[in-house]
Formats: C-alpha cells, structure tokens, sequence
C-alpha cells in the first residue's frame, strides 16, 4: 500500500504536470505547514496525510488544465484550496484568495511566504463587500456555497467575458441556475479517489 507520498507523486503524474519534481517538493512543504496549523486552527476537517493529499491536493490538481483566465479570484479560499494549487501550478496567472475568517488568510499569508509564491494575493473580506479596480476573468470557488448564490456575491468583480468556476462533488442537478448563463458540467477524475467530482463552468451568454 502506497504512502502518502508516494500518492502524490504518483497522483502529480497521472495528471501530466511537466514540472513534477518542483510541484512535488512544494507541495509537501505545503501539506506539512498545513498540518501543523490545522492542529491549532481547525482550518480543514481532513487530518490524515493521505486524505490531504487525495481529497485536497489531487482535487485541485485535477482542475487546473481546465481554467481560462490569468486573473483569478479564489472565493472562500479558506485553506488555499485550489488557489493556492492553482498558483503553484501557473505562476503566469495572478491569484487573489479571499476569505472573511483571520486565521485563514493568516495561514494563507503564511503559506504563500514559505511557498515563495510571488504571484498571490491574500484579502481578509466578506467577497459582497470586496472592491477593487482590477476585475477577475474567471472567479472559483470549491464547496462555497450554491452555485446561483456564489454568481449573486461575486457578479460586481467578474469582467464582462469572464467565467465563473464551481467545484463540486456532486450532481448539481437540484440546483436553479439562472437562465441567463450559459453552464458547462464537466466530470472531473481524481487520482485515487472515488468519488464524484464535477467543474462546473458558468458565464453570459
């Protein structure tokens, strides 16, 4: 039976990433800080490393060839997932986490120095009460909220092209959409993990 590490390298494989060693070394460090916080500040549920790694880390993973956009904002970003996965995997493409919660944008804040990641943004805010001048092209959330609710927060930070990216682990059938947008469900495969995963891709028609 494989290790946790030994999922994550072979999970980083399966998905084709190039830069495999990198995204390897850099993940570990991240699961290992995470860990180490989680045991003060409950930041997510999942305690087991292999878990981190299927249920967090392959997941997001898994998502990352499938996002448009070079400025992406991660709503409720909590932990840093996928924002955190996302910025690791293109460091092109600019990042903005934000959650309402102190310790969590401490730990993101955290995360991002020892990750050396120069291409991320942390913002301690409610995402209603969030402004900016510099809209997002796509804007993802994981486990956020309904999907029609995340558009309603969200909509007043989006270009006018942009996407909105909904993560998923189930069927969102039982969801009302508003007609005005086009939706795409796509079923996503995660490396060692059996479970229903689905991006679910939203934007104007």
């Amino acid at each position: 039976m494989r290790n946790s590490e030994e999922v994550l390298r072979a999970g980083i494989d399966e998905l084709n990433f190039q830069n495999t060693d990198y995204l390897f070394d850099k993940l570990l460090i991240y699961k290992n800080l995470l860990e180490k916080w989680n045991k003060i500040f409950n930041l997510t549920s999942i305690t087991k490393s292999k878990e981190v790694i299927t249920h967090h880390f392959l997941d997001c993973l898994a998502i990352v060839q499938y996002l448009e956009g070079k400025n992406i904002l991660d709503v409720g970003s909590g932990a840093g997932l996928p924002g955190i996965i996302i910025g690791l995997c293109s460091p092109n493409k600019n990042i903005t986490l934000i959650d309402s919660v102190g310790k969590k944008t401490s730990f993101l804040k955290e995360a991002c120095v020892e990750l050396n990641l120069t291409n991320i943004e942390v913002v301690k805010e409610r995402v209603e009460h969030f402004q900016t001048d510099k809209l997002f092209d796509s804007i993802i959330a994981r486990a956020f909220s309904e999907i029609q609710n995340f558009i309603n927060l969200t909509s007043h930070l989006i270009e006018k092209k942009g996407n909105w990216y909904a993560m998923k682990s189930k069927k969102i059938s039982e969801e009302q959409i508003n007609t005005n947008f086009k939706i795409e469900k796509k079923v996503i495969v995660v490396p060692y993990l059996n479970a229903e995963r689905y991006l679910v891709k939203i934007n104007t028609k």
